[in-house]
């Protein structure tokens, strides 16, 4: 079932318990560090829907004598990642930090580089350099952006394809948060060569010992523990068929006690928010915030993320962050893209609609039978 209206209140102390049909989520220990993994939508279409609405509403203001009031560029996006990302590892010296892409329907690993992430994994403790951090985003950023261009210039391609698939890089980075788990206590990582699962001898402990060792016995240390969290920064409209994987990433996140928070960036053309990270960060705990006009320009988003999201989870509960007071919880349908109250739920693939389909979803393909007439009670 789904609910019309919801409140809750981001500033008391969470708990691992449901309040008011809201997750909680148990308080970060004391003795475990910081994995953030940053999902950021750099969808060509948007960001250049955006660039030439700035450029016009900046020469006008100009003209006039006003500073600009947004919407917020490309370049500042960038440099507000790059900032949030280098203050986030000066705050926490043994922190860790991934940064995935997203422009389309594609969604990349940027920070670190595909080269590297495996020697990240097995070496968490490994410092990280701001300027490589930089020099990662731009880098993976620009080539993610060219292969996005390619299938917005395609002019068959619906109008939601151009916008970024967040759901895709939700899904990565809860894949990247398992991975970074399981690597950083010794476990299996799916990036190791399947030469490093072989035994090396009878005394080792198999493929747990050749993590980072090339299955060679590696020597036994205490598990580090993390505290992960995602912060989604979102453009683009809300993708409609992408809500039944965006709720089942945020039930995936909550069994994993993994906070998700959320920054849209709205523009005077689109949507003001997006109900599905709205959703996302009610039910993980997560911060959600929504800037808007002049908090994007001049460098305020930078403040923005700094000010807002970059405190780690044990410091939150003493902090006055914007709550997330109503929540639309009505869902988006698959055929329309409309919030509905009420709608047609496939029975298979749980996809939505407004109006019922005839012979077969349109999603799953599965056959749709008419409910049997009920026969009239014998009298």
């Amino acid at each position: 079932s789904f609910k019309d209206n919801h409140h809750s209140n981001h500033n008391d102390n969470p708990q691992a318990t449901r309040s008011e049909g809201r997750i909680r989520m148990a308080p970060k220990k004391s003795d475990e560090n910081s994995l953030t993994v940053i999902v950021l939508d750099v969808s060509p279409v948007t960001w250049g829907e955006r660039d030439m609405q700035r450029s016009v509403s900046d020469k006008k203001r100009q003209a006039a004598g006003k500073r600009s009031t947004g919407p917020a560029t490309f370049e500042e996006l960038l440099a507000a990642v790059q900032a949030f990302a280098s203050a986030s590892i000066s705050l926490e010296r043994d922190s860790a930090l991934l940064i995935v892409a997203v422009a389309a329907g594609e969604a990349a690993v940027v920070y670190p580089r595909k080269d590297r992430l495996e020697k990240y994994f097995a070496n968490p403790e490994t410092k990280m350099d701001a300027s490589s951090i930089q020099e990662d985003l731009v880098f993976g950023v620009t080539n993610l952006m060219s292969k996005a261009s390619s299938v917005a210039s395609n002019p068959d391609a619906p109008t939601s394809a151009s916008f970024g698939a967040m759901t895709a890089g939700f899904t990565t980075a809860l894949c990247l948060i398992n991975r970074f788990l399981v690597a950083s206590n010794s476990g299996v990582s799916a990036l190791q060569s399947e030469s490093a699962w072989t035994r090396a001898n009878a005394e080792d402990d198999g493929v747990i010992a050749s993590i980072g060792a090339g299955g060679k016995k590696k020597s036994k240390k205490s598990a580090q523990a993390w505290s992960p969290r995602v912060l989604l920064i979102q453009a683009s409209e809300d993708r409609a068929g992408d809500y039944n994987a965006m709720m089942n990433c945020s039930f995936a996140s909550v069994k994993l006690q993994i906070v998700v928070d959320g920054c849209f960036i709205p523009c005077s053309s689109g949507s003001k928010s997006s109900p599905y990270l709205e959703q996302v960060c009610d039910l993980t705990g997560g911060v959600f915030l929504a800037p808007s006009g002049a908090a994007q320009a001049n460098m305020a988003l930078s403040e923005v993320l700094l000010s807002v999201f970059l405190a780690p989870r044990p410091s939150r509960s003493g902090l006055n962050l914007p709550a997330l007071n109503k929540v639309d919880f009505r869902p988006r349908t698959f055929d329309t893209g409309k919030s509905v109250d009420m709608a047609h739920v496939c029975n298979q693939c749980l996809s939505i609609f407004e109006t019922k389909p005839q012979g077969r979803c349109t999603t799953c393909n599965a056959d749709i039978k008419s409910r049997m007439p009920q026969r009239p009670n014998a009298s």
